[in-house]
């Protein structure tokens, strides 16, 4: 089943109407009425929202929830596997490992992402399997058409040397050069690249040089919409603080604390 079926699953269990399951959280009724009947994506803090409310663990609503022969098994251990790294959520992350690894229908990259985010999870962010993925991604010569190559090298540039990692971004950047000529939801894996070498790049240099610039400028050429609204105020943020425009930057750092991403709020570089 999807993530919403398994909500709604979830919710009969506890015996739940849709308003007292969204009790506590800023969901609408009429939005997580649309999250149940798979209308609208379920982004990763309405389901850890949901969940923390009803004392239900991520680890938890994986085993007993998303455990599921039939389901479309891929997009639920893409979507678990990013909401377990955003909470550095080892248990869930093993789990989901563990059922991917069992999976013989699961690709190899998949499993290789699964890897690389339980092994950064264990080891604080650092990884030690990054030649492996790295070989992985380039298994075929038209890599950048795998939307799973895509989203292993953004989760692989959080923990490699950024510097050897430009040529692929600038791979992806020849490839996808207006962003917004894309569907949504490959337009989020192509930006979060982007940011996610913005967000290393940071951590080892200030220098605003022309490899920054343009990836900024890339990501600018996302659509302006409500789904990609995190991924710009992101970009918003790198170009502030290499700007040095100190009173945007803490803005969106407020904003993002505001809108529950603590975590990300506090680990984004100055």
């Amino acid at each position: 089943m999807d993530i919403g079926t398994a909500l709604r699953h979830l919710r009969d269990d506890l015996g739940l109407t849709q308003k007292q399951m969204i009790q506590g959280t800023k969901i609408t009724v009429s939005h997580y009425s649309k999250l149940e009947k798979g209308q609208n994506r379920i982004f990763i803090e309405n389901l850890v929202e949901i969940l923390k409310q009803r004392n239900i663990s991520l680890s938890y609503f994986v085993d007993h929830y998303l455990n599921d022969e039939n389901s479309e098994k891929e997009v639920n251990y893409s979507e678990i596997l990013n909401i377990a790294f955003y909470e550095k959520d080892k248990i869930a992350a093993e789990e989901i490992k563990r059922q991917i690894f069992s999976d013989k229908s699961s690709s190899n990259e998949l499993r290789d992402r699964a890897t690389l985010i339980v092994d950064m999870i264990d080891n604080q962010g650092q990884s030690n399997v990054d030649a492996r993925i790295i070989n992985s991604i380039f298994k075929h010569d038209n890599w950048t058409q795998y939307d799973e190559a895509i989203i292993l090298l953004g989760n692989t540039i959080r923990t490699s040397n950024v510097l050897n990692m430009s040529p692929l971004v600038f791979t992806l950047i020849r490839k996808y050069k207006d962003l917004d000529k894309e569907k949504i939801e490959k337009q989020r894996r192509l930006a979060t690249v982007g940011i996610n070498y913005l967000f290393n790049f940071r951590k080892l240099s200030k220098e605003f040089n022309k490899t920054v610039l343009k990836i900024i400028s890339w990501i600018k050429t996302t659509s302006i919409v409500p789904e990609l609204g995190i991924i710009r105020e992101l970009n918003a943020y790198f170009l502030a603080v290499y700007e040095g425009n100190i009173s945007v930057s803490t803005n969106i750092k407020n904003v993002l604390k505001i809108s529950g991403y603590q975590n990300l709020a506090n680990d984004l570089p100055n």
